[in-house]
């Protein structure tokens, strides 16, 4: 009978035991972030202060003061606004821009950009792409480990003593029923220190505290970017590169 009750107690005590080691465990379990390394940083640089979205309404300028073209347009529909026609056009909690012209696969597409990759850097390049103007067009932005370090959250551009202007990445992507592209402003395999790409260049133009309205340009073109206006189109996955293509835009960003 002693024998047994021993018997019992060291079981019982094994189990105490290697039920806290499960729990120690669990609680040192590191939580990965989901999305790539690029996402993450952004993601990470924005901790631990989540910041309250901003709903935009976006404008995609046609031509530069000097009439010059740009090679993103917009659908001759106006203005971007989210929750508008599908749309979404925000700030997010992470300090980044996210925008979509289609903001779910299960609806009809109302708006959509247009692109001209009619000049390559290499003219000899004849790869074009066909997206479709019913799927998604999506933008989305973060800090690039070449750009701007720390990265500041848009939000906080130009205000509480911090710079009005930085360096990020924009990755933009493209798709047909049966493709996916992928144009990348050093996103992905083009954020390394040699990439030809251009940084997408954040301004802070008007702050509500003074200017009644809170305000951003974006662009591909500034002291950051040694070769302006250029950009990848690789693959959906990003592995295959089709080329470098001068891809100029301007981008007005008002919160609504």
């Amino acid at each position: 009978m002693k024998k047994n009750l021993l018997t019992q107690l060291s079981k019982t005590i094994m189990t105490a035991l290697l039920f806290a080691f499960a729990f120690t465990s669990c609680e040192n379990e590191t939580v990965q972030p989901e999305g790539n390394s690029i996402d993450a940083f952004s993601k990470a640089s924005a901790r631990p202060n989540s910041l309250a979205t901003v709903s935009l309404k976006v404008t995609v300028h046609s031509m530069d003061a000097s009439g010059n073209t740009y090679n993103i347009q917009n659908d001759g529909k106006g203005d971007y606004l989210n929750g508008v026609d599908n749309v979404q056009a925000v700030l997010d909690a992470a300090g980044t821009f996210a925008f979509n012209t289609k903001s779910s696969t299960k609806i009809a597409a109302v708006r959509w950009v247009s692109y001209n990759f009619n000049n390559p850097v290499d003219p000899a390049n004849a790869y074009r792409p066909s997206p479709s103007n019913s799927e998604n067009y999506k933008f989305t932005t973060g800090g690039a480990l070449y750009g701007t370090n720390p990265f500041i959250p848009l939000q906080n551009l130009g205000v509480n003593g911090n710079i009005s202007s930085e360096c990020i990445y924009m990755g933009n992507g493209i798709k047909n029923s049966a493709t996916n592209w992928n144009v990348s402003f050093h996103r992905g395999n083009e954020d390394t220190a040699n990439s030809p790409t251009a940084f997408a260049v954040v301004t802070r133009t008007k702050v509500k505290a003074t200017d009644g309205v809170d305000e951003w340009t974006i662009t591909p073109v500034g002291a950051c970017s040694a070769n302006s206006n250029v950009a990848a189109l690789r693959s959906g996955d990003g592995i295959t590169l089709y080329g470098y293509y001068n891809i100029p835009f301007f981008f007005t960003l008002r919160a609504l």
